[in-house]
């Protein structure tokens, strides 16, 4: 037994790892891995920039190793269920959406709130939508760690080519909540992580009706539907993240949580991080992922 990772790393019995330490010690860690030929999950962020993701990317590759990040949420039933009802175009047209991820700690202090909470809702999103924000429009505000200039409380929000959405985070927050909110022209729905039992609520909307007749005249007829509340499987996602990465090392398949996506959450957060300091809406890079 050991806790010294390069000896671990050398350690040519070893032949995958998982990655956990502090997000600012991701990149050099990581490339130690990778270099020895270790297969790696690297728990979210991969890096806390594009140019290291890039780069952890490219070393996996030429050493021919998996190279996967702990986007977690991407192996929730809940979401896998909603991923499914959005490709299958049953919801109608998405309109916008929220997500509030605020509780009390834990508090980083190597990275904002915005890497080490919001990384979560933007993980979601590329996998939901298989879309890229236009825009994004940041605040911030530090009131813990002034010395340190990390963010307790941030505000960000994405525009894409046809909705809009909103996230709200804070490790510094009375009640711990991790909900989001989707309104379509056919549904509103509701997703709450915190609720074991029924985390999915789907409720039917007649605004799409009313829209095709006067919209101001009869917004009082606007109303919730008929509730559906799908049985979601009981399956831990960090067990499920696991077995995925197990078995790209076996099959060599590309994980679902790969570099490429990994690039795509942290070229929003590089915009984020951006916004907030510019005091201004901010236009996505478009990076040459695969």
């Amino acid at each position: 037994t050991t806790l010294d990772y390069e000896e671990i790393a050398k350690d040519e019995d070893i032949k995958a790892a998982f990655l956990v330490t502090p997000a600012s010690t991701h990149y050099e860690i990581a490339k130690l891995f990778l270099e020895q030929g270790k297969h790696l999950l690297v728990e979210k962020p991969l890096t806390m920039n594009v140019k290291e993701a890039f780069d952890l990317a490219r070393i996996a590759k030429e050493n021919k190793v998996i190279l996967m990040v702990g986007h977690i949420y991407c192996f929730h039933p809940a979401i896998q269920y909603l991923r499914k009802l959005i490709k299958s175009r049953k919801l109608g047209k998405v309109f916008y959406g929220i997500a509030i991820r605020i509780g009390l700690g834990p508090i980083r202090q190597d990275a904002s709130c915005t890497w080490d909470l919001a990384t979560h809702d933007i993980a979601i999103l590329d996998y939901l939508f298989n879309n890229m924000p236009i825009y994004v429009t940041a605040t911030a505000t530090t009131f813990l760690q002034r010395d340190r200039n990390i963010y307790d409380y941030a505000y960000i929000h994405l525009e894409y080519p046809e909705m809009q959405f909103a996230i709200t985070t804070s490790w510094y927050a009375a009640e711990k909540i991790r909900s989001w909110y989707i309104a379509t022209s056919k549904y509103l729905i509701k997703f709450d992580d915190m609720n074991k039992e029924w985390p999915l609520s789907i409720y039917q909307s007649n605004v799409e009706k009313i829209m095709k007749e006067e919209l101001i005249k009869k917004q009082s007829e606007i109303y919730k539907g008929k509730l559906y509340m799908p049985r979601i499987e009981k399956e831990e996602p960090l067990i499920k993240q696991v077995e995925h990465f197990i078995n790209c090392i076996r099959f060599n398949k590309e994980p679902l949580t790969n570099a490429s996506q990994a690039i795509r959450v942290i070229s929003i957060l590089e915009a984020v991080e951006e916004s907030i300091k510019k005091g201004k809406k901010v236009e996505l890079k478009n990076y040459d992922i695969e």
